[in-house]
């Protein structure tokens, strides 16, 4: 992650020059990140959990991020990498390329497969993400039941009890990012139980499952609520009582 991305580049194919797009553009949900070498491209969003966990656990922005998502990317179906240049080839071109392609490629894939580079995020993140989830739970900061005991105690008024949940809300999300980026990254047969033994649950409630739950499926293709219902017996009071109101209302399609 020590290069750095061209502002310029020329075309390869029709010596046009284009600028590579390595961030969203205000606004925007989102950018698209294609193939070097095929037409193939994948969207990532500014709400994309690994994106916002690299942000904020290693202080990137703008080109540095990147950098690090184009670093942490898994292959394409055609064993090339994605990058942020497309191989050097302009958006004219890919589209193209595109039109031709699908004129001949009539293959469906329907396998899954992460869009990430699980083993290579495992070793060089896992002990990161994990360090900073930690220190989260460390930190003094006030949690959501304390702000709500806060409140009903009528030590807060209203309007300061808003403006904190809000607060919160947005600290809360940000940590929940790298909760699923982790556990993605410890794998199913761990998180669940790293989650238990250092009280991850107890911290942030038992909603943080259901976020536990969707890093697998990010990660490995695991339905949250397949996931849930295995997970489900190994838990006991509130949390299992929160989880199965969660898993009846899903299986009444809410």
């Amino acid at each position: 992650m020590t290069e750095s991305l061209e502002r310029s580049i020329q075309c390869t194919l029709c010596d046009s020059t284009y600028t590579p797009v390595f961030e969203p553009e205000e606004d925007a949900t989102g950018y698209g990140i294609s193939c070097s070498s095929c037409y193939r491209w994948i969207n990532i969003t500014v709400g994309d959990s690994v994106r916002v966990a690299l942000r904020i656990v290693l202080n990137l922005e703008g080109e540095a991020l990147a950098l690090a998502i184009e670093t942490y990317l898994a292959k394409c179906f055609c064993g090339q990498a994605f990058a942020h240049d497309s191989g050097q080839r302009c958006e004219a071109c890919l589209r193209k390329i595109k039109k031709e392609t699908a004129q001949s490629d009539s293959q469906v894939r329907t396998e899954f497969k992460c869009i990430w580079d699980i083993p290579t995020m495992k070793e060089a993140l896992e002990g990161k993400m994990f360090e900073f989830i930690l220190d989260q739970m460390d930190s003094e900061r006030e949690n959501l039941n304390q702000l709500v005991e806060r409140y009903e105690a009528d030590e807060i008024d209203p309007g300061t009890y808003m403006e904190k949940l809000e607060e919160l809300r947005f600290r809360e999300s940000r940590e929940i990012a790298v909760i699923k980026t982790w556990a993605m990254l410890a794998g199913p047969e761990l998180a669940f139980r790293a989650a238990d033994e250092h009280a991850i649950t107890e911290r942030y409630g038992s909603r943080v499952l259901v976020s536990i739950a969707m890093g697998l499926e990010m990660g490995y293709g695991l339905s949250v609520l397949g996931t849930l219902t295995k997970e489900e017996k190994n838990l006991d009071g509130p949390a299992r009582k929160e989880i199965s109101t969660f898993l009846r209302k899903i299986g009444n399609g809410f």
